[in-house]
């Protein structure tokens, strides 16, 4: 299904969010094959079970959609890569999906499209029945340093047990997809690993994804800001920081108790990652916590001050 039967198959960056992939993002858009647009969404929530669908009226909902129109694109463009195709017909789900990517692309003038939505990390099975060669990239990140980052945007958790909950089952369901899939269609990298040795895990990245390495990705926040930081930026101000610094800023910036209570409610999937644990037991009160805090019970709010 679907029309990725060219050399290389499209791909897919998912993970937690505040985990990095945005910057990811960054890097590979810096490629000067590759281009990819801001998050979609719309491939699953769009998506109602038909594998062929009247082309129209799909194109009028999705120039609807309120995560497209952030795209900028017109909706002529979309349409316009369905041309002598599937315009005015019925067509294949995927390759009415394929022409926003397609268009965005060609606005670029890069041959190869690439999605970045973290939270299709949950509907990684759907979106590989759909493109059976699609490959996915599987980011990851330190849970504490995500829910520590958490504080920073207006959205998403404002507890440490929603948090590590949110980060633990969207970590458990790319790494559970991963290992049906295989490791020729996933890829698991660490963020920390990427930003201590950026050209190793590159060059694995372009390896996997079918890119040749070019060493302009290293250079991905000067060449890739121009398309998609401002408003990257505005979501997530830790996209201009100093990587490095933000490999490990939880354990500068979050409350020891928190640190515990963290490890106490996600603790086995650090160690699934090979995040050292700081508590390899925690204390009767931390898990009481953790107890209260899985209960709904906000008795661990996140920091309000900024990781760095």
């Amino acid at each position: 299904m679907g029309g990725d039967a060219g050399p290389v198959p499209p791909f897919f960056i998912v993970g937690s969010a505040r985990s990095g992939t945005t910057l990811l993002r960054l890097l590979l858009n810096a490629h000067p094959e590759v281009a990819i647009p801001p998050e979609s969404r719309f491939i699953t929530e769009m998506w109602q079970d038909k594998p062929r669908v009247e082309v129209e009226p799909v194109l009028d909902a999705l120039a609807r959609h309120d995560r497209f129109r952030l795209w900028e694109l017109p909706i002529e463009e979309v349409r316009a890569e369905l041309d002598g195709r599937a315009a005015g017909r019925t067509a294949p789900y995927t390759e009415v999906m394929e022409a926003p990517y397609r268009a965005w692309a060609r606005r670029r003038d890069k041959p190869l499209w690439g999605d970045k939505t973290p939270r299709y990390v949950e509907n990684i099975p759907l979106l590989s029945r759909l493109w059976p060669r699609a490959r996915f990239v599987h980011l990851v990140r330190d849970g504490r340093n995500v829910a520590l980052s958490y504080a920073d945007v207006a959205f998403g958790p404002k507890t440490l047990a929603k948090a590590a909950a949110l980060w633990a089952r969207r970590v458990r369901a790319g790494t559970e997809a991963g290992r049906a899939l295989g490791p020729g269609r996933y890829l698991q990298m660490r963020y920390e690993d990427l930003v201590e040795a950026p050209e190793r895990h590159a060059r694995t990245l372009c390896g996997f994804l079918g890119l040749p390495f070019d060493p302009v990705v290293l250079d991905y926040v000067e060449r890739g800001r121009d398309a998609v930081l401002p408003r990257a930026a505005a979501n997530n101000p830790n996209v201009t920081k100093p990587l490095m610094a933000q490999t490990r800023s939880w354990e500068r910036a979050m409350p020891e108790g928190q640190v515990e209570v963290f490890e106490a409610l996600a603790g086995d999937v650090l160690s699934e990652l090979g995040y050292p644990r700081r508590y390899a037991v925690p204390s009767g009160a931390a898990t009481r916590r953790a107890r209260l805090g899985r209960m709904g019970i906000p008795v661990d709010r996140l920091p309000a001050s900024r990781a760095e």
